[in-house]
């Protein structure tokens, strides 16, 4: 799965999708590749799920970003397919990356629709069938049915990745997508049906409810912690320091996908559990100092955790625009030099994003102004869709150009 691009995980060069290059020198082609892909998230982001044009119904405030967590999930399922299917057929019916990118895209909704208005009514026919109130019902299958793309973008996309396509990595598509499909999402259902499924209130009688409480187990938003701060692990060393330090314990296939695998989610759950302390005694701290009243305890705990796991995402995001949108730039000093440069700039427009969407969003994307139940996930979702979209199946047109 060529989620680093150059050597690790891309077709052959017989049977490469498109050859790109940039239109203009890096960090320049990264920048307004970045400017992309957010004017066409908040664009659109202001259009269809800003909660202040969009409130069906005054008890139902959420109800339009949760869509957006929706759609912005099952988008990023699309997406994963694509990167395992490598954009088979349609790479070979067109050279130029906007008819590619208009096909993928088309593609990509068809799914997400399929999930949306297909599969996720009816999981919810059966897992939220005891629930009077039709929108706790709604939002209790979409809690638990959503969690799919944490499952398949973290621990299905890990295996994948990690291994190379092990052992199928020398098959022909569509013979080797096919094969890649059936176990990352068989990896991707194992880890739904552990962490997930039990977690959903099926009783709820609102939102707060909806799923079981954080000191629990199987806890909703510690799984759902877990699998953010495992993709983070797993995109940061196998895409942004290039499978490193995994290629140096382990020489060959599948073992290095083996110990990056095990490595990415030992320290995914260490990292899950440590996240709230994190937000407890750094980022609480800070907004008590900007102003920000803090709430009751339970609220105050949900916030903690909150901001754990949109801070994994916001990293996650970060390191999609290194690697991706810059290209693992720099490039032309020692291997420590380029991790660390790298790793430090992952940090930072990470960190740097964090503050800003909890110091900015009422205004920008019509959050609340309460630190302890901001929720950036929905924007989140939605622009790391459009961010992998536009890398992989736009090929970053226009920045970019088929030779």
């Amino acid at each position: 799965m060529a989620l680093a691009g150059e050597k690790v995980g891309i077709p052959s060069a017989d049977e490469a999708p498109m050859i790109v290059m940039a239109r203009y020198k890096q960090p320049i082609a990264g920048i307004l590749s970045i400017l992309i892909v957010f004017i066409i998230s908040f664009v659109t982001w202001l259009i269809f799920f800003d909660p202040r044009w969009h409130n069906p119904m005054p008890l139902w405030d959420m109800e339009i970003t949760a869509w957006a967590t929706v759609i912005g999930g099952f988008g990023l399922v699309g997406v994963v397919w694509a990167i395992w299917f490598e954009n088979w057929p349609y790479y070979n019916w067109f050279r130029t990356p906007w008819k590619v990118g208009l096909v993928g895209t088309a593609i990509n909704a068809i799914i997400i629709i399929i999930f949306s208005l297909v599969l996720l009514p009816l999981f919810t026919s059966f897992y939220s069938s005891e629930i009077s109130d039709p929108y706790i019902a709604w939002f209790v299958g979409a809690s638990i049915f959503g969690a799919l793309s944490g499952s398949c973008f973290s621990f299905g996309v890990l295996w994948v990745a990690g291994t190379m396509y092990w052992p199928f990595f020398k098959l022909k598509q569509p013979k080797r997508g096919i094969i890649v499909w059936i176990i990352g999402n068989a990896i991707t259902l194992i880890v739904w049906f552990l962490l997930f499924f039990p977690a959903g209130e099926r009783k709820a009688t609102s939102e707060a409810s909806a799923v079981k409480p954080i000191t629990s187990f199987p806890s909703y938003a510690f799984s759902l912690g877990w699998t953010q701060w495992l993709i983070l692990f797993s995109l940061l060393t196998l895409m942004v320091f290039e499978y490193w330090p995994w290629s140096k314990l382990g020489r060959k296939q599948p073992f290095i996908g083996i110990i990056a695998f095990g490595s990415c989610i030992l320290l995914g759950f260490i990292t899950s559990l440590i996240g709230p302390y994190i937000a407890k005694y750094i980022f609480d701290p800070l907004f008590e100092m900007i102003g920000g009243t803090p709430p009751d305890a339970i609220t105050r705990l949900k916030g903690w955790h909150m901001m754990s796991i949109t801070y994994a995402i916001f990293l996650i995001c970060a390191v999609v625009l290194v690697s991706l949108f810059f290209e693992n730039w720099p490039k032309k000093y020692t291997q420590w030099k380029n991790f660390t440069f790298r790793f430090l700039l992952v940090i930072g427009i990470g960190t740097a994003t964090f503050f800003g969407y909890y110091l900015l969003s009422p205004l920008l994307f019509g959050d609340t102004t309460d630190y302890w139940k901001m929720n950036p996930t929905p924007f989140l979702l939605w622009f790391l869709w459009i961010e992998i979209l536009f890398a992989y199946v736009w090929r970053k047109w226009p920045i970019y150009r088929a030779l």
